[in-house]
């Protein structure tokens, strides 16, 4: 058991119903990347280090931990609820996706979440690069992105943490605009948040401020869920993204 998934326990973080949003604070160093996690992103699945590179590299995450505000917002609502209360049939058009096979009688919730390392990393990028310091603009966005992947890790881990709590499974974690699922369900998260995103907005174009952030829907089933073995991009359809870490057969 990581020391974050220890704290979320202790800390009892599901509130008294279980069902109100949840806001977490994460220290940064609970997210800090690894080197070789940070140069896939700057340099493709392939790059290779050089001394020097990763002396930078660990100097960027240096720079990037002290900047970064992480918060994560997350509720589990009962499907029933959704549907009285919001007026949202999750078995309908675009959100049809986001439900497991044979889910008939088996989904009783739907957890969703926004994470966001706030604005103070990508405001330093964008002047970076209007100053012409390139590699340490890259640098650094590669390093908010590796981020992001630690932290839907410990989305991962809380989300199931949660569903064991109430004797449910938890299934694949999916995110508006990949695998078919259209990016305006955004929408959804974001209503059934009910204005507590953890700072996040969307603009017209469903993409979230800062841009710095992730989301996802969850659903917890009474019956176990299969689930796509590997990391997320074994889990991933877009199989020639340049930044795969993991290849299929």
């Amino acid at each position: 058991m990581t020391d974050v998934q220890k704290r979320l326990i202790s800390h009892d973080v599901f509130g008294a119903d279980g069902f109100s949003v949840v806001r977490i604070d994460l220290d940064p160093e609970d997210i800090r990347p690894t080197p070789a996690a940070v140069a896939r992103y700057f340099g493709g699945p392939d790059y290779q280090m050089t001394p020097k590179t990763h002396q930078r590299v660990c100097r960027g995450i240096r720079q990037a931990v002290g900047m970064v505000r992480a918060v994560i917002c997350y509720r589990a609502i009962p499907m029933d609820t959704v549907q009285e209360e919001y007026g949202i049939g999750l078995w309908k058009g675009g959100y049809a996706g986001m439900l497991p096979d044979g889910w008939k009688g088996h989904a009783q919730y739907v957890a969703v979440f926004v994470g966001t390392l706030g604005s103070a990393l990508e405001t330093m990028c964008r002047h970076l690069a209007k100053q012409n310091s390139i590699y340490q603009s890259l640098l650094l966005d590669s390093v908010g992105t590796a981020m992001l992947d630690v932290m839907g890790l410990i989305c991962n881990d809380m989300i199931e943490m949660h569903a064991q709590k109430m004797d449910l499974y938890s299934g694949c974690r999916m995110g508006p605009g990949l695998n078919g699922l259209a990016l305006e369900s955004q929408t959804l998260i974001f209503n059934l948040l009910e204005n507590d995103s953890a700072g996040v907005s969307l603009n017209e174009a469903f993409i979230m401020q800062p841009a710095k952030s992730i989301s996802g829907f969850v659903i917890y089933s009474d019956s176990a869920q299969q689930k796509p073995a590997g990391g997320k991009c074994l889990q991933c359809a877009m199989k020639h993204c340049q930044f795969r870490a993991a290849r299929a057969e």
